[in-house]
Protein backbone atom coordinates (compact mmCIF):
# COMPACT_ATOMS: atom_id res chain seq x y z
CA UNK A 1 0.00 0.00 0.00
CA UNK A 2 3.11 2.59 1.30
CA UNK A 3 4.48 1.66 -2.12
CA UNK A 4 1.55 2.00 -4.02
CA UNK A 5 1.49 5.69 -2.62
CA UNK A 6 4.67 6.38 -2.97
CA UNK A 7 4.38 5.88 -6.89
CA UNK A 8 1.26 8.13 -7.12
CA UNK A 9 2.92 11.17 -5.57
CA UNK A 10 5.71 10.47 -7.39
CA UNK A 11 3.95 10.57 -11.09
CA UNK A 12 1.69 13.04 -9.97
CA UNK A 13 3.98 15.84 -7.98
CA UNK A 14 7.54 14.94 -9.99
CA UNK A 15 9.07 18.18 -9.06
CA UNK A 16 8.94 17.25 -5.27
CA UNK A 17 11.72 14.93 -5.83
CA UNK A 18 13.93 16.70 -8.30
CA UNK A 19 16.75 19.06 -6.88
CA UNK A 20 15.80 22.73 -6.44
CA UNK A 21 18.12 25.01 -8.83
CA UNK A 22 18.87 28.75 -8.44
CA UNK A 23 17.08 31.62 -10.12
CA UNK A 24 20.11 33.00 -12.57
CA UNK A 25 20.93 36.63 -10.93
CA UNK A 26 20.93 39.43 -13.45
CA UNK A 27 23.33 42.30 -13.07
CA UNK A 28 20.75 44.53 -11.60
CA UNK A 29 19.91 41.75 -9.30
CA UNK A 30 23.21 41.08 -8.10
CA UNK A 31 23.87 45.04 -7.26
CA UNK A 32 20.51 45.18 -5.60
CA UNK A 33 21.22 42.36 -3.20
CA UNK A 34 24.77 44.05 -2.85
CA UNK A 35 23.35 47.15 -1.19
CA UNK A 36 20.53 44.92 1.29
CA UNK A 37 23.06 42.52 2.21
CA UNK A 38 26.93 43.44 2.33
CA UNK A 39 28.43 43.42 5.07
CA UNK A 40 30.31 46.67 5.00
CA UNK A 41 27.25 48.38 4.56
CA UNK A 42 25.66 47.02 7.27
CA UNK A 43 28.78 47.87 9.15
CA UNK A 44 28.32 51.52 7.92
CA UNK A 45 24.45 51.61 9.00
CA UNK A 46 25.72 51.30 11.84
CA UNK A 47 28.22 53.86 11.83
CA UNK A 48 25.53 56.14 11.35
CA UNK A 49 23.50 54.90 14.33
CA UNK A 50 26.81 55.57 16.92
CA UNK A 51 26.81 58.98 15.03
CA UNK A 52 23.06 60.26 15.71
CA UNK A 53 23.27 58.86 19.16
CA UNK A 54 26.53 61.29 19.74
CA UNK A 55 24.12 63.99 18.53
CA UNK A 56 21.59 63.19 21.68
CA UNK A 57 24.27 62.65 23.79
CA UNK A 58 25.52 66.31 23.11
CA UNK A 59 21.80 67.83 22.76
CA UNK A 60 21.15 66.73 26.67
CA UNK A 61 24.30 69.15 28.15
CA UNK A 62 21.39 72.02 27.09
CA UNK A 63 19.17 70.73 30.08
CA UNK A 64 20.22 70.93 33.93
CA UNK A 65 22.56 68.66 35.84
CA UNK A 66 20.33 67.36 38.73
CA UNK A 67 21.94 65.19 41.29
CA UNK A 68 21.17 63.96 44.91
CA UNK A 69 22.99 63.14 47.85
CA UNK A 70 22.06 61.30 50.86
CA UNK A 71 24.09 59.93 53.63
CA UNK A 72 23.12 58.54 57.15
CA UNK A 73 25.96 57.15 59.77
CA UNK A 74 26.06 55.65 63.32
CA UNK A 75 29.31 56.08 65.29
CA UNK A 76 30.18 53.88 68.07
CA UNK A 77 31.27 56.62 69.68
CA UNK A 78 30.36 60.33 69.15
CA UNK A 79 32.84 62.32 66.60
CA UNK A 80 32.55 65.39 68.20
CA UNK A 81 32.89 65.37 72.60
CA UNK A 82 33.48 69.13 74.07
CA UNK A 83 34.84 69.43 77.29
CA UNK A 84 32.89 72.78 79.40
CA UNK A 85 34.98 72.41 82.05
CA UNK A 86 32.63 72.57 85.65
CA UNK A 87 29.22 72.27 83.18
CA UNK A 88 30.34 68.83 82.40
CA UNK A 89 31.27 67.72 78.44
CA UNK A 90 28.90 67.61 75.39
CA UNK A 91 28.63 64.68 72.87
CA UNK A 92 27.99 65.43 69.17
CA UNK A 93 27.44 63.73 65.72
CA UNK A 94 27.00 59.97 67.03
CA UNK A 95 24.41 59.29 64.64
CA UNK A 96 22.56 61.27 61.61
CA UNK A 97 21.27 61.70 58.19
CA UNK A 98 21.68 64.21 54.95
CA UNK A 99 19.89 64.29 52.35
CA UNK A 100 20.10 66.93 49.18
CA UNK A 101 19.22 67.55 46.02
CA UNK A 102 21.00 70.41 43.31
CA UNK A 103 20.36 71.38 39.62
CA UNK A 104 22.41 73.41 37.37
CA UNK A 105 21.60 75.13 34.90
CA UNK A 106 24.39 76.00 32.56
CA UNK A 107 23.86 79.92 30.63
CA UNK A 108 26.43 80.56 28.81
CA UNK A 109 29.28 78.11 28.57
CA UNK A 110 31.40 80.34 26.01
CA UNK A 111 29.24 78.22 22.61
CA UNK A 112 31.04 75.27 23.63
CA UNK A 113 27.49 73.18 23.61
CA UNK A 114 26.11 74.73 20.85
CA UNK A 115 29.20 74.26 18.68
CA UNK A 116 29.94 70.55 19.99
CA UNK A 117 25.76 70.11 18.43
CA UNK A 118 26.72 71.44 15.38
CA UNK A 119 30.24 69.18 14.67
CA UNK A 120 27.67 66.20 15.96
CA UNK A 121 25.52 67.32 12.84
CA UNK A 122 28.47 66.86 10.79
CA UNK A 123 29.65 63.59 12.13
CA UNK A 124 26.04 62.20 11.29
CA UNK A 125 26.47 64.05 8.10
CA UNK A 126 29.49 62.45 7.06
CA UNK A 127 28.76 59.11 8.08
CA UNK A 128 25.90 59.29 5.61
CA UNK A 129 28.46 60.45 3.14
CA UNK A 130 31.12 57.45 3.97
CA UNK A 131 27.89 54.99 3.39
CA UNK A 132 27.51 56.57 -0.24
CA UNK A 133 30.87 55.77 -0.99
CA UNK A 134 30.97 52.72 0.51
CA UNK A 135 28.19 52.06 -1.82
CA UNK A 136 29.71 52.76 -4.83
CA UNK A 137 32.73 50.68 -3.93
CA UNK A 138 30.70 47.59 -2.95
CA UNK A 139 28.92 48.34 -6.45
CA UNK A 140 32.05 48.93 -8.58
CA UNK A 141 33.45 45.80 -6.81
CA UNK A 142 29.99 43.95 -7.68
CA UNK A 143 29.87 44.81 -11.25
CA UNK A 144 33.87 43.26 -11.82
CA UNK A 145 32.98 40.26 -10.16
CA UNK A 146 29.80 39.89 -12.52
CA UNK A 147 31.53 40.97 -15.60
CA UNK A 148 34.53 38.54 -14.55
CA UNK A 149 32.05 35.48 -14.94
CA UNK A 150 30.25 36.63 -17.32
CA UNK A 151 33.86 36.57 -19.47
CA UNK A 152 34.67 33.12 -17.55
CA UNK A 153 31.40 31.83 -19.21
CA UNK A 154 32.03 33.21 -22.23
CA UNK A 155 35.11 31.50 -22.61
CA UNK A 156 33.41 27.90 -21.51
CA UNK A 157 31.26 28.20 -24.19
CA UNK A 158 34.37 28.72 -26.79
CA UNK A 159 36.20 25.79 -25.47
CA UNK A 160 33.02 23.45 -25.49
CA UNK A 161 33.06 24.72 -29.50
CA UNK A 162 36.60 24.36 -30.09
CA UNK A 163 36.54 21.29 -28.63
CA UNK A 164 33.62 19.86 -30.61
CA UNK A 165 35.58 20.80 -33.44
CA UNK A 166 38.54 18.90 -32.66
CA UNK A 167 36.54 15.82 -31.93
CA UNK A 168 35.23 15.92 -35.01
CA UNK A 169 39.18 16.78 -36.77
CA UNK A 170 40.22 14.01 -34.80
CA UNK A 171 37.44 11.35 -36.82
CA UNK A 172 39.07 12.55 -40.15
CA UNK A 173 42.54 12.45 -39.27
CA UNK A 174 42.03 8.73 -37.30
CA UNK A 175 40.27 8.07 -40.92
CA UNK A 176 43.22 9.26 -43.06
CA UNK A 177 45.56 7.43 -40.78
CA UNK A 178 43.87 4.42 -41.23
CA UNK A 179 43.99 4.74 -44.93
CA UNK A 180 47.08 5.69 -45.34
CA UNK A 181 46.83 8.82 -46.09
CA UNK A 182 48.35 10.14 -42.53
CA UNK A 183 50.83 9.35 -40.40
CA UNK A 184 50.23 8.58 -36.54
CA UNK A 185 51.97 12.06 -35.81
CA UNK A 186 49.15 13.91 -36.96
CA UNK A 187 46.98 11.89 -34.64
CA UNK A 188 49.16 12.71 -32.24
CA UNK A 189 48.96 16.44 -33.11
CA UNK A 190 44.92 16.79 -32.54
CA UNK A 191 45.10 14.97 -29.28
CA UNK A 192 47.84 17.32 -28.37
CA UNK A 193 45.06 20.17 -28.76
CA UNK A 194 42.26 18.23 -27.43
CA UNK A 195 44.18 17.95 -23.82
CA UNK A 196 45.60 21.73 -23.75
CA UNK A 197 41.35 22.64 -24.36
CA UNK A 198 40.93 20.00 -21.34
CA UNK A 199 43.24 21.65 -19.41
CA UNK A 200 42.16 25.00 -20.03
CA UNK A 201 38.56 23.94 -19.19
CA UNK A 202 39.37 22.79 -15.68
CA UNK A 203 41.38 26.25 -15.11
CA UNK A 204 37.91 27.92 -16.40
CA UNK A 205 35.99 25.55 -13.93
CA UNK A 206 37.88 26.56 -10.88
CA UNK A 207 37.88 30.04 -12.16
CA UNK A 208 34.18 30.08 -12.38
CA UNK A 209 34.08 28.60 -8.27
CA UNK A 210 36.00 31.55 -7.18
CA UNK A 211 34.24 34.26 -9.09
CA UNK A 212 30.82 32.22 -7.94
CA UNK A 213 32.32 32.25 -4.53
CA UNK A 214 33.35 36.07 -4.32
CA UNK A 215 30.24 37.72 -5.92
CA UNK A 216 28.57 36.12 -3.71
CA UNK A 217 30.18 37.10 -0.76
CA UNK A 218 29.71 40.45 -2.26
CA UNK A 219 25.97 40.29 -2.55
CA UNK A 220 26.02 38.77 1.44
CA UNK A 221 25.75 35.30 0.38
CA UNK A 222 26.91 32.56 2.34
CA UNK A 223 29.81 31.32 0.03
CA UNK A 224 29.88 27.48 0.94
CA UNK A 225 26.83 26.78 -0.83
CA UNK A 226 27.24 28.48 -4.24
CA UNK A 227 27.34 25.03 -6.61
CA UNK A 228 23.97 26.19 -8.02
CA UNK A 229 24.85 30.28 -8.15
CA UNK A 230 24.76 30.96 -12.03
CA UNK A 231 24.27 34.74 -13.56
CA UNK A 232 22.01 35.49 -16.68
CA UNK A 233 24.07 37.78 -19.23
CA UNK A 234 21.85 41.31 -20.20
CA UNK A 235 19.84 40.51 -23.15
CA UNK A 236 20.84 44.27 -24.25
CA UNK A 237 25.27 43.88 -24.19
CA UNK A 238 25.80 47.04 -25.96
CA UNK A 239 29.11 48.70 -26.83
CA UNK A 240 28.48 51.95 -27.45
CA UNK A 241 30.97 54.66 -28.25
CA UNK A 242 32.11 56.88 -24.20
CA UNK A 243 31.62 59.78 -26.27
CA UNK A 244 27.93 59.15 -25.43
CA UNK A 245 28.60 59.28 -21.55
CA UNK A 246 31.07 62.06 -21.66
CA UNK A 247 30.74 64.91 -19.34
CA UNK A 248 33.45 67.77 -18.36
CA UNK A 249 35.24 66.75 -15.06
CA UNK A 250 34.84 70.24 -13.98
CA UNK A 251 31.28 70.16 -13.89
CA UNK A 252 30.69 67.27 -12.26
CA UNK A 253 33.06 67.62 -9.64
CA UNK A 254 30.85 68.76 -7.28
CA UNK A 255 28.35 65.77 -7.88
CA UNK A 256 31.32 63.24 -5.96
CA UNK A 257 30.38 62.00 -3.03
CA UNK A 258 34.68 62.46 -2.10
CA UNK A 259 34.08 66.16 -3.04
CA UNK A 260 31.50 66.45 -0.18
CA UNK A 261 33.67 64.86 2.57
CA UNK A 262 36.40 66.84 1.43
CA UNK A 263 34.04 70.16 2.76
CA UNK A 264 32.67 68.33 5.14
CA UNK A 265 36.41 67.78 6.67
CA UNK A 266 37.18 71.88 6.49
CA UNK A 267 33.84 72.54 8.34
CA UNK A 268 34.42 69.89 11.28
CA UNK A 269 38.11 71.22 11.84
CA UNK A 270 36.56 74.76 11.62
CA UNK A 271 34.16 74.01 14.30
CA UNK A 272 36.47 72.04 16.50
CA UNK A 273 38.40 75.49 16.51
CA UNK A 274 35.67 77.06 17.88
CA UNK A 275 35.33 74.51 20.43
CA UNK A 276 38.63 75.01 21.73
CA UNK A 277 38.12 78.72 21.52
CA UNK A 278 34.93 78.15 23.65
CA UNK A 279 36.64 76.12 26.19
CA UNK A 280 38.60 79.37 27.22
CA UNK A 281 36.19 81.79 27.48
CA UNK A 282 34.15 82.80 30.81
CA UNK A 283 31.05 80.30 31.91
CA UNK A 284 28.09 81.00 33.33
CA UNK A 285 25.66 78.88 35.67
CA UNK A 286 22.61 78.79 37.80
CA UNK A 287 21.02 76.67 40.39
CA UNK A 288 19.33 75.58 42.81
CA UNK A 289 19.60 72.68 46.29
CA UNK A 290 17.10 71.73 48.79
CA UNK A 291 18.55 69.68 51.45
CA UNK A 292 17.15 67.70 54.78
CA UNK A 293 19.39 67.23 57.44
CA UNK A 294 19.45 65.42 61.03
CA UNK A 295 22.90 65.62 62.56
CA UNK A 296 21.83 67.15 66.16
CA UNK A 297 18.94 65.07 66.74
CA UNK A 298 16.69 68.28 65.16
CA UNK A 299 15.27 67.58 61.85
CA UNK A 300 16.05 70.92 59.24
CA UNK A 301 14.90 71.84 55.64
CA UNK A 302 16.36 74.44 53.96
CA UNK A 303 17.76 75.96 50.47
CA UNK A 304 19.29 77.90 48.23
CA UNK A 305 19.43 79.46 44.33
CA UNK A 306 23.00 80.38 43.29
CA UNK A 307 24.62 81.60 40.44
CA UNK A 308 28.20 81.26 39.40
CA UNK A 309 30.95 82.77 36.68
CA UNK A 310 33.79 80.70 36.28
CA UNK A 311 36.93 82.97 34.19
CA UNK A 312 40.12 80.51 33.49
CA UNK A 313 42.37 83.55 33.60
CA UNK A 314 45.12 81.26 34.53
CA UNK A 315 44.46 79.02 31.15
CA UNK A 316 44.65 81.86 28.62
CA UNK A 317 48.18 81.32 28.00
CA UNK A 318 47.85 77.40 27.74
CA UNK A 319 44.86 78.13 26.17
CA UNK A 320 45.96 80.47 23.24
CA UNK A 321 49.10 77.49 21.93
CA UNK A 322 46.14 74.72 21.77
CA UNK A 323 43.83 77.43 19.83
CA UNK A 324 46.89 77.76 17.13
CA UNK A 325 47.08 73.90 16.90
CA UNK A 326 43.57 73.76 15.62
CA UNK A 327 44.44 76.67 13.61
CA UNK A 328 46.92 74.97 11.98
CA UNK A 329 44.54 71.66 11.88
CA UNK A 330 41.89 73.40 10.07
CA UNK A 331 44.86 75.31 7.55
CA UNK A 332 45.94 71.19 6.67
CA UNK A 333 42.07 70.21 5.86
CA UNK A 334 42.27 73.36 3.55
CA UNK A 335 45.47 72.02 1.80
CA UNK A 336 43.81 68.79 1.70
CA UNK A 337 40.89 70.23 0.34
CA UNK A 338 42.72 71.75 -2.33
CA UNK A 339 44.85 68.90 -3.17
CA UNK A 340 41.64 66.18 -3.05
CA UNK A 341 39.67 68.53 -5.73
CA UNK A 342 42.98 67.40 -7.95
CA UNK A 343 43.27 64.46 -7.52
CA UNK A 344 39.46 63.64 -8.31
CA UNK A 345 40.18 65.73 -11.25
CA UNK A 346 42.68 63.40 -12.29
CA UNK A 347 40.73 60.53 -11.58
CA UNK A 348 37.82 61.41 -13.69
CA UNK A 349 40.11 62.13 -16.79
CA UNK A 350 41.96 58.84 -15.73
CA UNK A 351 38.76 56.68 -15.36
CA UNK A 352 37.94 58.56 -19.25
CA UNK A 353 41.42 57.35 -20.94
CA UNK A 354 40.85 53.78 -19.70
CA UNK A 355 37.08 53.63 -20.71
CA UNK A 356 38.01 54.93 -24.44
CA UNK A 357 40.86 52.60 -24.70
CA UNK A 358 39.01 49.77 -23.92
CA UNK A 359 36.25 50.64 -26.43
CA UNK A 360 38.98 50.79 -29.00
CA UNK A 361 40.67 47.04 -27.58
CA UNK A 362 36.93 46.03 -28.07
CA UNK A 363 36.70 47.27 -31.94
CA UNK A 364 40.35 45.83 -32.45
CA UNK A 365 39.31 42.38 -31.06
CA UNK A 366 36.21 42.52 -33.32
CA UNK A 367 38.28 42.92 -36.38
CA UNK A 368 40.76 40.39 -35.15
CA UNK A 369 37.72 37.61 -34.46
CA UNK A 370 36.45 38.60 -37.99
CA UNK A 371 40.23 37.76 -39.64
CA UNK A 372 40.71 34.99 -37.63
CA UNK A 373 37.20 33.79 -38.86
CA UNK A 374 38.46 33.94 -42.10
CA UNK A 375 41.30 32.49 -41.89
CA UNK A 376 40.34 29.25 -39.95
CA UNK A 377 38.03 29.15 -43.03
CA UNK A 378 40.35 29.16 -45.51
CA UNK A 379 42.62 26.87 -43.86
CA UNK A 380 40.25 24.59 -43.45
CA UNK A 381 39.34 24.36 -46.91
CA UNK A 382 42.83 24.09 -47.99
CA UNK A 383 43.36 21.79 -45.68
CA UNK A 384 40.38 19.11 -47.23
CA UNK A 385 42.11 20.37 -50.53
CA UNK A 386 45.51 18.88 -49.35
CA UNK A 387 47.53 22.18 -49.95
CA UNK A 388 47.99 23.09 -45.95
CA UNK A 389 49.33 20.79 -43.05
CA UNK A 390 47.14 19.55 -40.52
CA UNK A 391 49.96 21.84 -38.41
CA UNK A 392 48.94 24.90 -40.10
CA UNK A 393 45.05 23.91 -39.57
CA UNK A 394 45.98 23.48 -36.04
CA UNK A 395 47.49 26.88 -35.70
CA UNK A 396 44.58 28.63 -37.45
CA UNK A 397 42.17 27.03 -34.97
CA UNK A 398 44.07 28.33 -32.49
CA UNK A 399 44.37 31.82 -33.24
CA UNK A 400 40.88 32.17 -33.73
CA UNK A 401 40.42 30.71 -30.06
CA UNK A 402 42.66 33.41 -29.25
CA UNK A 403 41.15 36.33 -30.79
CA UNK A 404 37.71 34.86 -29.69
CA UNK A 405 38.81 34.88 -25.73
CA UNK A 406 40.62 38.29 -26.25
CA UNK A 407 37.07 39.81 -27.65
CA UNK A 408 35.82 38.48 -24.56
CA UNK A 409 38.28 40.33 -22.34
CA UNK A 410 37.67 43.50 -24.53
CA UNK A 411 33.87 43.18 -23.67
CA UNK A 412 34.56 42.85 -19.77
CA UNK A 413 37.05 45.59 -19.87
CA UNK A 414 34.50 47.70 -21.74
CA UNK A 415 31.91 47.38 -18.96
CA UNK A 416 33.96 47.57 -16.17
CA UNK A 417 35.95 50.63 -17.23
CA UNK A 418 31.86 52.04 -18.61
CA UNK A 419 30.70 51.18 -14.15
CA UNK A 420 33.76 53.25 -13.18
CA UNK A 421 33.35 56.11 -15.48
CA UNK A 422 29.93 56.56 -14.57
CA UNK A 423 30.97 56.34 -11.08
CA UNK A 424 33.74 59.07 -10.67
CA UNK A 425 31.52 61.12 -12.57
CA UNK A 426 28.65 60.88 -9.93
CA UNK A 427 26.13 58.66 -11.91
Amino acid sequence: MRKTIYLIITLCFPAIFQPLTAQPYTLEACRQMSLENNALLKEMKIGEEISRQMKKQALTYFFPNISAFGMGFQASNPIVSLDLGMLGSMALLKDGVLVSAMAVQPVFMGGKIFYSTKLADTGIRASELFTAQKKDEVLAKTDEYFWLLYSLYEKRKTVAVMQQVLDSLYKDVQQAVNAGILGQNEVLKVKLQQHTLSTKNVELENGIFLANMALARQMGLPVDSVDHFVITSPEDLLINDPIQYFLEPSAVLSLRTEYKLLDMGVRAATLEKKIETASYMPQVGVGAFYYYENLLDKNNWNGAVMAAVRVPISDWARGSYAIRQKKLEESKAQIRREDGHQQLLMQIRQAWGSFVESYQKYLLAELTVDESQENARLNETYYRAGTVSLTELLAARGFLQESQDKRIDAIRDYQVAKSIYLQVTGR
